[in-house]
């Protein structure tokens, strides 16, 4: 188990899920206690971020700020949640997926499921970084490469209020935000990165399907024309292979589905929240270019976010769908009556959409997230009507 999961495609994902506490294979007692301590820290964040909103009602831009760290610890309690309830069906896919490893014999199998994991592996690094930038670090590197005769103004993650002076004890202050923020930033960046390694495991054996039927016809370079009574028994050996095949990854894919619904359908609708709060600031502050600027792009990191996860779940339909040209590209018509009644199934299940969704009402999906994005546009002309 160690072993799989130590390679290059899963060890990020897994050194995070241990460091709060969500690796199933880690004893009770150190989860139970990695658990804890992630819940405390990031309860000690949100509370002086929640306390800052509400004594400074009459400040907007205060009070839009605080509540999109509100938003986003509120997505990392959702994963985080999610993982610790549902973590039985954590247990399922990663179990599923040693297993897969350990069944591949053929080296084409073998190459096909690394090149998924391999894709996998770059999306997770990248979304890793991307999630990872501090802003906090940005007047320090300044002053490093580029120093001033005065102290560039500091620059605060979060408005919070601790009912301190916040400028006498900015390093104190700097300091849990640097342990906290990494924290709740976890629970969003693996949440997503272990979505990604399931969804890519799923479009590598999806493609292994693929392989398999595109060549049921071939013996090594001999094609088969099903003549013989043993040529049959070949047939029906490999088509019982791609059924087989195909069961386990629908069986894995609902066992996802089943995992993130739940969490997915939260994620979506803060993400969307967000979103429109984003344009709403952009649209008050349209006349202070350095904060239109900073509200924008929240808002475009917020739909990337948003695009990710949708495009993730959008492979997954596109690789099922590849499955059934796949069948076709098998030359069935030379095969007899009973070999291609045998086929039928597996084209019966292909034509049943095999997709994620959020809660059931958002497909995670390219045309999901074109009716998310016209819905936030909805919500723009209605509040930019109300003006």
């Amino acid at each position: 188990m160690e072993n799989i999961f130590d390679c290059s495609y899963y060890w990020i994902t897994k050194r995070g899920l241990q460091c709060i506490g969500q690796w199933p294979f880690r004893s009770s007692k150190e989860k139970r206690i990695l658990r804890c301590l992630t819940f405390f820290m990031i309860t000690s964040f949100l509370t002086p971020t929640i306390t800052k909103c509400m004594t400074s009602l009459d400040d907007t831009d205060v009070v839009i700020e605080s509540l999109f760290i509100i938003g986003i610890i509120g997505l990392g309690f959702t994963n985080f949640f999610n993982w610790t309830i549902m973590e039985d069906n954590m247990i399922r896919l990663l179990l599923t997926i040693e297993r897969d490893w350990k069944n591949l014999i053929d080296q084409r199998d073998i190459e096909l499921l690394q090149q998924h994991s391999e894709r996998g592996r770059k999306l997770s690094v990248a979304f890793t970084i991307l999630l990872y930038f501090c802003t906090p670090a940005i007047p320090k590197i300044l002053d490093f490469f580029h120093p001033l005769n005065e102290t560039r103004p500091r620059i605060f993650l979060s408005p919070t209020e601790y009912f301190i002076d916040q400028e006498k004890y900015y390093i104190y202050i700097l300091f849990h935000v640097y342990i906290s923020v990494p924290i709740y930033t976890a629970c969003i960046v693996f949440f997503e990165n272990f979505f990604a390694i399931c969804v890519n495991h799923a479009c590598g054996k999806f493609e292994i399907l693929k392989a398999h039927l595109e060549s049921l016809h071939l013996d090594g370079t001999i094609l088969i024309e099903e003549t013989s009574l043993a040529d049959f028994y070949f047939i029906k050996n490999r088509i019982r292979i791609c059924s087989d095949l195909q069961t386990q990854t629908l069986q894995f894919v609902d066992c996802l589905e089943s995992s993130y619904r739940g969490a997915l359908l939260l994620a979506v609708g803060i993400n969307i929240g967000l979103i429109v709060l984003a344009g709403t600031a952009a649209m008050i502050k349209n006349s202070e270019p350095s904060e239109l600027i900073r509200m924008v792009c929240i808002g475009v990191d917020l739909i990337f976010h948003l695009f990710y996860s949708s495009w993730l779940g959008h492979t997954l339909v596109v690789q099922n769908e590849r499955v059934l040209d796949a069948v076709y590209q098998s030359e069935w018509y030379r095969f007899s009556n009973r070999s291609q009644l045998m086929l039928l199934s597996i084209m019966m299940r292909t034509l049943k959409p095999c997709q994620l969704t959020a809660g059931k009402l958002y497909i995670m999906s390219m045309q999901g997230f074109g009716a998310a994005m016209r819905t936030v546009m909805s919500f723009f002309t209605l509040l930019n009507s109300m003006r």
